[in-house]
Parts: C-alpha cells; structure tokens; sequence
C-alpha cells in the first residue's frame, strides 16, 4: 500500500458498519488492516447480497485481510497477542466491556505494546447508565434527537432514511481520533486509549440545531425539506413534476432570486424585506413561490437562477448521478473488480494524497487470509 498511513499495522477487532467503514478508510490511506472474525461469523444475513456475500460486508472490508480467531479460546487469544506485538493501532467497536471479556482491555494490550493506539467505539458511550445498552443507528436517532427534528412539517418525527449515516459519520469521528493518536505517538512515543460513540458524533452532527433550541428555547420542528433558520430555503415543485431545490440565506441573493422569477415586487414587499421577515411570514411568502415554480419546468429555472447565483439545484437520482460528469471525473464512485464478486461499484477515495495517493484493493471472504497471517507470525496453524 502506498498512501499516508503505509508501515501502520491495524488489529481490526469490529463488527457490522461503525468500525468495519473507519478501518476501511485507514486501510485506504495505506494502512495494513488485519480484520478479525470468530469462526462463528454469519455474513449472508444483511440483505442485500452479491453472490451470498453480504453487501455491507463487501463495502466495509475492502482493503484488508481477514483472519479467524476464536478469542475464548487460549490459544487463539496467544495468537491474537503475538499480533499485537506489531501492530499500531487496536480498534473495536463492542459494548462496553465486551473486549475485556475476551483478554483485550487497554491494560492488557498495552502492557503487550505500550505503543499502541487503542480505540473502542460504542453506541452511548463507557459510562453512564445507557452504556451497556446496545446503539444501532435507529436507537442512536432517536435517543439523540435526530428524530424529534426530521419529517414533514406537523407530523411525528422519521428515522433519517440513510440508514448508515450516523453509523458512517461516527467512523469518520474514530477516524479523526486514531490519526491524533499516531500523531501523539510520533512525537511522544506513547500510545492511548481513546474513546468514540455514536451518541456523541450524533450530538456533534446537530449543533446547528442544538443552537436554535438553546437560543429560543424550544425544540426545532421537523419542516420536511423547509428549514427553520433562513428563506426561501426549501424544494419547489416544478411544471415537469420534478423538485428543484433552492436556499436564499443572504439578503443580496434574495433580490437576484427576485428578478431570476421574474417577480421582482417581491423584493419590494415590506413584509419580506429581510430574512427574519420572510421567516416570520413563511406563510404568506411560500404560496407564491409555489405557485410561480410550478409554471415552469425545471430546467427553465436551473438556468435562471444559476445566472442569478442563486444557490439551486435538482434532487438526483442514483442512476443518474453514477454518470454524472463531475462524480466521474473526480472519481466519487469507481468500478472494483472482484475475484468473487464481479464488478462493483463503490465509493471512491474521499481526499487525495499528491505525494502518497493510496490505493483501494478487494475485500476478503471472512478468514481467508488466517493461514497467510500465521506464517508471517511464524506460528503454525492447527487446522
């Protein structure tokens, strides 16, 4: 491997997306990932499958090598020990206590390797009294108050529907948290520990909102495609029967959105004169913009307001998305070809190295590579 992180060796002891996609982007930055799995492991259940692989499965182990080992068992655990002794980073997202059990505490490991930078993600954290509580992304949502805020406006609140997004933004968190580890440790020789949940990357991704509640008082509402803060500020049906989206949050776009709609007594309307006007008399203001975008089909007014520099754009699809020329060219999905799998599409590199670019290589079929492992640690396999 090639990129930033070649030469850092990975102990990946994880399971379903949270630590399976932050050990998958370390892997892309060049690290050596070693992912662990009990003999036990069930990977077909996840729908949906590619060839009886789940596909999660698939697209959170790309660049790594998968191992068995049964950690209840001695001589698995002096296997996985013998591992640690090279690896820079451990990283397992378990509940609390669960690493323990297997022989894995941060005291155990470090006395192992004091280098190592260990990291244990969890769904609510190691303390308090929802820690031993198993954190999935629906709990997280709705226990972090992503839900009370997301729906449409006046109904209960919704799950978000990307089901992996909190999952995927905590990784980006654990991600965040093991290169200052490194960091830390090149300059100081001493490893930690550190500790990331969902709850809190959660917390961190509604800040904006928290603010408004701490401000006001009161919990925003869910507002469907609206927002709260500025407008216009939301999705427009259009005379094709397609949504373009569109966000006025300063003043001066506001008059270009104007005369871009061919409307420009609106700009003049003291009821609208500012944005906390046009907040304070949304409904007024939106029935007219209703009424104006659906005269019109979509493009008609892409264009209008892209030379207006109004912020503007229409709701894709995946279809079209995937051929899109700016997810091309900047290679934001790329094609993988798999020795079991065919050919897939997955997601590209999310930053690029000039000097180290890293590389992205197949995943693995759960323990397959636990002979190739055993032989660089000089210890012979059983089975």
């Amino acid at each position: 491997m090639d990129g930033p992180l070649a030469g850092v060796k990975v102990f990946d002891l994880t399971v379903a997306g949270v630590g399976p996609w932050a050990s998958k982007l370390l892997g892309e930055m060049g690290a050596e990932v070693i992912h662990v799995d009990a003999p036990s492991i069930g990977f077909t259940n996840a729908l949906p499958t590619v060839r009886g692989m789940s596909l999660l499965m698939i697209i959170c182990n790309y660049n790594k090598r998968g191992i068995f080992l049964d950690l209840k068992a001695r001589r698995d655990r002096l296997v996985a020990y013998r591992l640690l002794e090279s690896c820079d980073v451990f990283l397992a997202n378990m509940r609390p206590g669960a690493v323990d059990r297997l022989g894995l505490s941060y005291d155990e490991v470090s006395k192992i390797n004091p280098r190592i930078v260990y990291c244990l993600a969890s769904g609510f954290g190691e303390r308090g009294p929802m820690a031993p509580v198993p954190g999935a992304a629906p709990q997280i949502s709705a226990f972090s108050g992503w839900s009370s805020t997301t729906g449409e406006r006046g109904k209960p609140g919704e799950f978000f529907r990307h089901s992996a997004h909190l999952d995927f933004n905590t990784s980006a968190y654990i991600v965040e948290g093991i290169l200052q580890g490194l960091l830390h440790r090149e300059r100081t020789g001493i490893g930690q520990k550190i500790e990331v949940d969902m709850t809190s990357a959660a917390i961190s991704l509604q800040t904006s909102r928290f603010a408004e509640f701490f401000a006001t008082g009161k919990t925003p509402p869910s507002m469907g495609s609206t927002v709260t803060t500025t407008v216009p500020h939301q999705a427009f049906l259009c005379q094709d029967k397609q949504y373009i989206m569109v966000g006025v949050v300063e003043d001066d776009q506001w008059l270009r959105f104007c005369k871009a709609i061919g409307n420009e007594e609106l700009a003049k309307d003291p009821r609208f004169a500012s944005n906390p006007l046009r907040v304070q008399n949304r409904e007024l203001l939106i029935p007219i913009l209703d009424h104006v975008f659906v005269a019109k089909p979509i493009r008609w007014w892409e264009i209008r307001l892209t030379e207006a520099q109004v912020p503007n754009g229409r709701i894709r699809g995946f279809e079209e998305l995937r051929w899109h020329p700016q997810i091309v060219e900047n290679e934001h999905m790329v094609k993988m070809t798999t020795p079991r799998w065919g050919t897939l599409y997955v997601d590209g590199m999310p930053w690029r190295f000039s000097g180290t670019p890293g590389s992205m290589r197949p995943g693995f079929v759960p323990g397959e590579h636990t002979e190739e492992v055993l032989r660089e640690l000089g210890m012979v396999s059983e089975g």
